[in-house]
């Protein structure tokens, strides 16, 4: 997903990324494949770890429980 400079539409890309990731994604990965800078992105993500939306692990950003039940919600909706 390309960066459309908004912040909604930011939080989307990272969101997107990670949850397509077959793997934890590291900072440079997610910022390559967003196109959002890296300050931004790192800014982004870690603010989605503090809501549980995203996990850090030494291998970078994965999907978080808050992530993941909002999607098994939406399946069962």
């Amino acid at each position: 997903m390309t960066d459309d400079h908004t912040v909604v539409g930011r939080v989307v890309a990272i969101l997107d990324t990670v949850a397509d990731a077959p793997a934890p994604l590291p900072l440079h990965e997610l910022t390559r494949r967003t196109g959002i800078p890296k300050p931004t992105v790192r800014r982004i993500a870690n603010d989605l770890v503090a809501r549980g939306m995203l996990i850090r692990t030494e291998d970078g950003y994965w999907a978080g429980s808050r992530l993941m039940n909002q999607g098994l919600q939406s399946a069962y909706q």
